[in-house]
């Protein structure tokens, strides 16, 4: 993955609806058989980038590249891009098998071979057997699987998923992930998801980017975005965090030492070099915070007071309202002696230097 020439290649692409500047100058590169998520809030510009890579919008700048080929002014049914929309958009009238075909028939391939495609694409989508059903015979999730076997049977060089599994309910979200990345491994396909759902991009994506009015502010793998966060924006979006903000008063060793507002002297982590009295925001995962008894101080946190505790798959989470009056949430693992704390307790928060983020930006 990754090696040789992108599949798609964007250069400088930008997209205005009247005042408002939808895609700004935006260049991406995405290799082939990778599965690559555009992760952001609404109006961010991810389905209008969306839909100038799928040839229903023209760019008013810039150039859009399929395998080396410019498609910028190719209209949508001559591009090797395919896309499954979110509404899924199935023939009612129409058994599974035949919504599946229904573009090979277009196409005016034989009998013959969309008879032994749509099998393929049965068996790709587990669903083998149903070919006779129609859409409202199926459930939700089957419907879904139905779309893609549609969006997948005319092989396409690159797939497009506009929210695909937002009709979903959260059980059939998680399992229907899964299938998702295994129709991707099977048939190398490039798969471009859009979506606001970070879970979703966490959990599928082999790298994700991460968009802010029209740009493209982070791009990595799941990873290196929620452990590496380059601003407070991305920070904040992907993923749970806690936020510490204060002025740089000395360094240290790799990192810096912040005092906040309310008297916090902190030490975090920092690939920049801010220089002294630089504002600094400080993100730590709620994961990365422990507790302690208050008698046992120690640097790099606060006294605070346990105002919820709660039990969620397998780990206890707790909201604190430390004495300066920062809530602070945390979440640990059952096993690691959290059990003795509950709501209203006293208790001593703290991180290590090294699983905080100081950012500049």
């Amino acid at each position: 993955m990754g090696k040789g020439a992108p599949l798609l290649r964007l250069e400088g692409v930008s997209k205005c609806y009247g005042a408002t500047v939808a895609v700004d100058a935006l260049s991406l590169d995405i290799p082939h058989n990778e599965f690559f998520a555009l992760l952001g809030p609404s109006g961010c510009g991810k389905t209008s980038l969306m839909r100038l890579i799928a040839g229903f919008e023209t760019p008013d700048k810039g150039r859009v590249f399929l395998d080396g080929l410019d498609i910028t002014d190719l209209p949508p049914h001559l591009r090797p891009v395919n896309m499954m929309f979110q509404s899924y958009a199935l023939f009612p009238h129409m058994s599974v098998a035949k919504n599946i075909a229904f573009g090979l028939r277009q196409e005016g391939r034989t009998r013959k071979e969309i008879f032994a495609r749509v099998e393929d694409m049965l068996r790709l989508v587990q669903l083998p057997g149903l070919g006779d059903r129609r859409p409202d015979q199926l459930s939700g999730g089957q419907r879904q699987r139905v779309a893609l076997g549609r969006a997948l049977v005319k092989r396409p060089k690159l797939l497009l998923l506009d929210e695909p599994l937002a009709a979903l309910d959260r059980k059939l979200r998680h399992e229907t992930q899964f299938e998702l990345m295994q129709a991707q491994r099977e048939t190398g396909t490039s798969f471009v998801v859009v979506t606001h759902d970070q879970d979703e991009a966490m959990v599928m994506a082999h790298r994700m980017a991460v968009m802010r009015a029209g740009q493209i502010v982070q791009i990595g793998s799941p990873r290196e975005i929620y452990e590496e966060p380059t601003s407070r924006h991305v920070a904040g979006f992907v993923g749970e965090t806690n936020f510490f903000e204060g002025r740089v008063i000395q360094y240290m060793p790799g990192g810096v030492v912040l005092e906040t507002s309310k008297g916090l002297r902190l030490e975090s982590f920092c690939r920049d070099h801010p220089v002294i009295g630089t504002r600094v925001t400080i993100s730590v995962r709620p994961e990365n915070m422990r507790l302690s008894a208050p008698g046992i101080l120690s640097s790099n946190g606060g006294i605070g007071e346990i105002v919820d505790h709660v039990f969620r798959e397998g780990m206890s989470s707790f909201r604190i309202r430390l004495e300066t009056g920062d809530i602070v949430h945390l979440r640990q693992n059952q096993g690691e002696g959290v059990l003795s704390f509950d709501r209203g307790m006293r208790v001593f928060v703290s991180f290590a230097p090294e699983h905080a983020r100081a950012l500049v930006r």
